[in-house]
């Protein structure tokens, strides 16, 4: 089955929807693919439209992909995550972090972060940022910790070679491994925060597939960043003082179950998302910016900080920082009080 029909908002369960009179029809570099790995008339694509939930606000298509397919297109057609591995190659070879504006300031003046973890794609967000805190910035050891990760985690890599080759590649994993190490205590500066990688492996996110030079993104972050990678359905004690969702709540099935695990493990969550008034056809559905007055009725404490933050857009985009403890509300009132004084 190619597609399937999603009667039911993605997010809050509802059926009360609005057909948006201004449809996507646009071809784009994603598309393109799907259209000619899955061999798509341009007749079928035309049946998917969106429509807009009156009870949340995101924006949603139907009929669309069905999961199965949408499994394929997220593991084969599109499996590597181009833009998250790019921000990794761009940080470690040009020094330079994913753009978020002045968002790590800001939430460095909101509180001090201890325990900190993300959501599925882990070179999205600010891991980089707390990276660069915590090592020193040098263009050497960038350069070894990129290759010697690349290397380690490909050495045994040895399926149907001879045992001679077998054999190099243990002993190149052994070495590689050592000189992570060296480089790492070499140029540490500061204590390492705990960091975690939360994972729900949906149809919607880039996962098994998400290689570069046949390393994983997972497993090379949790090698180079020193985090720790977890089941979301797992049961588990963490305690966090920052929960990010960078680009990656409209890559699950579970947007809201998401979210709201985020807010009850953590002080504050901070979501980047995009704000489409069209939502491409290669994705089931999209936030909006009146998602954020639905969040506020269900007791969710929601602070745009998108026009605060110092960053040049090239796309409609949200950054939001929410809570759903009061207390953690009014301290972050004010500090974004203050930047809005200081920007004015």
């Amino acid at each position: 089955m190619l597609f399937k029909n999603y009667k039911n908002c993605i997010y809050c369960n509802s059926q009360n929807f609005e057909k948006k009179t201004n449809q996507s029809n646009e071809s784009n570099f994603y598309l393109d693919a799907i259209v000619d790995d899955l061999n798509i008339s341009k007749k079928d694509l035309k049946k998917i439209k969106t429509y807009e939930c009156k009870n949340c606000f995101i924006l949603q298509n139907n009929p669309w992909f069905s999961e199965k397919i949408a499994k394929k297109i997220f593991s084969n057609i599109y499996g590597q995550h181009n833009r998250s591995w790019s921000n990794l190659i761009n940080f470690l070879k040009k020094s330079k972090a994913p753009d978020h504006g002045e968002l790590f300031n800001l939430l460095n003046k909101l509180l001090k972060v201890k325990n900190y973890a993300e959501f599925n794609s882990p070179f999205m967000g600010i891991f980089l940022n707390y990276f660069a805190q915590e090592y020193q910035l040098n263009k050497k050891f960038y350069s070894n910790i990129y290759t010697h990760t690349i290397n380690y985690l490909s050495s045994r890599q040895v399926a149907g070679k001879n045992k001679n080759l077998q054999k190099k590649g243990s002993i190149k994993s052994k070495k590689t491994l050592n000189c992570i190490k060296f480089f790492k205590n070499k140029f540490k500066k500061k204590k390492r925060i705990n960091k975690y990688l939360f994972i729900d492996n949906s149809s919607l996110a880039w996962g098994q597939n998400d290689n570069h030079k046949s390393v994983n993104s997972k497993s090379f972050a949790n090698e180079m960043l020193d985090l720790e990678i977890l089941q979301l359905h797992e049961k588990n004690k963490v305690k966090l003082d920052l929960f990010g969702i960078f680009h990656t709540l409209d890559h699950t099935m579970q947007p809201s179950l998401i979210l709201n695990f985020a807010l009850d493990v953590s002080k504050y969550v901070v979501v980047y998302c995009h704000v489409n008034e069209q939502v491409e056809r290669q994705h089931l559905f999209s936030l909006t910016n009146n998602f954020l007055k639905y969040l506020n009725k269900k007791k969710i404490f929601t602070f745009n900080v998108t026009k605060i933050i110092n960053k040049k857009f090239k796309t409609p985009e949200l950054y939001f920082i929410c809570t759903k403890k009061k207390n953690y509300k009014d301290r972050l009132k004010k500090i974004i009080s203050n930047e809005k004084k200081f920007n004015q």
